[in-house]
């Protein structure tokens, strides 16, 4: 073997020792796979059907249960490392079958269940807005996401990401009250306006459990003009078979001047209603904004919701 062909077979050696090296996992642990396992989160359930979880959230707390759904230990990260936009939360598993489901954002606004490694089970995981005895729900709420992989095989033979994709749950709702002719005068102080729904249990599959019947007061008011008022409220996720309902009262005489089922309007702003279903339609929306004209006995003569007439009694409109 001349001297040239002696350095092309050294020079492929190296190529090929180089490449084993870069493709290979390496050992840390004797215990685990010599290749890893990831969680990237992804937040593209929303109108503009673009991933935003960079920007909005900003804490992930993942369960890992095992195949059977035992749970096995809880992981969190929050903070800037989740703003990079390259955020990979590694797990520490041992080769084989597992399910994760993810809460974002839960912070001081909501309890969740407290779980014993190897004792309880993947049902057991559920998350309760907390609430006063009054069972009033009046300042603004952490924004929450929840996320979910039923079906995690990780064979160790090769670095592994899995993609959790998040859902918001936390819907926020800004209500203008617009006299229809600018001679009535509405005080925003003169009612109390609440959402009245029993969604504020969570279970483990993001499913509504059994609850209370909320009130969501505003956690904002303003007096626009002397014929308008603002207000805004939360809610928590919205299901289209359910009724989430409008209540306005009189605080002096105790009347109730507006009641309406607000699903049966937010409804009508679906303009995807060809290319996604209503469940999806209001997991994917977030914020509505909803004006209301009314005459001065409170009958609605036109409503917009987000920029769109949904309802009017004027001649021509609709």
């Amino acid at each position: 073997m001349n001297l040239k062909s002696l350095i092309c077979h050294i020079a492929l050696g190296v190529l090929i020792v180089g490449s084993w090296i870069m493709t290979s996992c390496d050992s840390f642990n004797e215990d685990l796979p010599e290749c890893r396992l990831s969680v990237k989160f992804k937040y593209d359930y929303n109108m503009e059907f673009a991933d935003a979880f960079h920007m909005q959230v900003d804490k992930v707390e993942l369960y890992v249960f095992d195949k059977e759904g035992k749970f096995l230990f809880k992981q969190a990260e929050e903070g800037g490392s989740l703003s990079t936009g390259n955020y990979l939360m590694e797990v520490a598993l041992p080769v084989g079958e597992y399910q994760f489901m993810a809460w974002a954002g839960a912070r001081d606004s909501y309890d969740i269940t407290s779980l014993t490694p190897g004792v309880s089970t993947l049902t057991d995981l559920k998350l309760q807005l907390k609430r006063e005895e009054s069972l009033i729900i009046d300042k603004q709420l952490e924004t929450l996401w929840y996320g979910e992989i039923i079906n995690v095989n990780f064979s160790g033979t090769a670095h592994q990401t899995e993609t959790i994709n998040l859902i918001r749950d936390t819907k926020r709702v800004r209500f203008i009250f617009q006299g229809y002719t600018n001679d009535w005068e509405l005080n925003v102080d003169d009612y109390n306006y609440e959402i009245q729904e029993s969604n504020g249990y969570l279970g483990h599959d993001n499913s509504l459990l059994e609850d209370d019947i909320l009130s969501f007061q505003p956690y904002r008011k303003e007096q626009v003009n002397p014929s308008a008022a603002s207000v805004d409220l939360n809610t928590m996720r919205l299901m289209k078979d359910r009724k989430a309902r409008l209540v306005v009262t009189e605080k002096g005489s105790g009347k109730r001047v507006f009641d309406i089922n607000l699903i049966d309007y937010l409804a009508m702003t679906n303009m995807e209603d060809q290319k996604i279903g209503m469940q999806e339609y209001f997991d994917r929306q977030s914020n509505y904004h909803i004006v209301f004209f009314v005459s001065d006995s409170w009958l609605a003569m036109r409503i917009i919701i987000n920029g769109w007439t949904v309802y009017s009694q004027i001649e021509g409109e609709l």
